[in-house]
C-alpha cells in the first residue's frame, strides 16, 4: 500500500497556480503560463506539480514545456525545470506549430 503524507494542506490548487505564475512572470518570457496543478505525495512532503505551458494569445496552448513543484504546506517552490531546458522544449514545441504561430503574427 502506498504511504501518504497527510499534513494540513494550506496551499490549494488555485494558490499553487498563482505561485507558479508569479515564478513564470519573474523568470521566463511572456509566452508562458501555468497549467492545472496535480497533487503528488512524497514520503516527506506533499507538493503540487504545476505544468509550465507555452501559449500564444490567438494560437492558445502550444504545449507543456516544464513544471514547477510547490510545497502544499508552505507554498514554497521546491523544484522546477531548468530555464535552459524550458527554452529548448519551447523552441521545439513552437517549431511543431510554426505555421499556426506565424499566422497569428502576420
Amino acid at each position: 500500500m502506498l504511504g501518504t503524507v497527510r499534513k494540513d494542506v494550506k496551499v490549494d490548487r488555485n494558490a499553487a497556480m498563482v505561485i507558479a505564475n508569479r515564478f513564470i512572470i519573474k523568470n521566463l518570457r511572456s509566452c508562458f503560463t501555468s497549467g492545472l496543478p496535480k497533487s503528488v505525495n512524497f514520503p516527506i512532503q506533499s507538493v503540487w506539480i504545476v505544468p509550465i505551458l507555452l501559449s500564444y494569445p490567438d494560437t492558445g496552448v502550444v504545449g507543456e514545456v516544464g513544471m514547477i513543484a510547490v510545497d502544499r504546506e508552505s507554498g514554497t517552490i521546491v523544484g522546477y525545470t531548468p530555464k535552459k531546458e524550458i527554452e529548448r522544449i519551447a523552441k521545439a514545441r513552437a517549431e511543431d506549430k510554426k505555421k499556426e504561430i506565424e499566422r497569428e503574427f502576420s
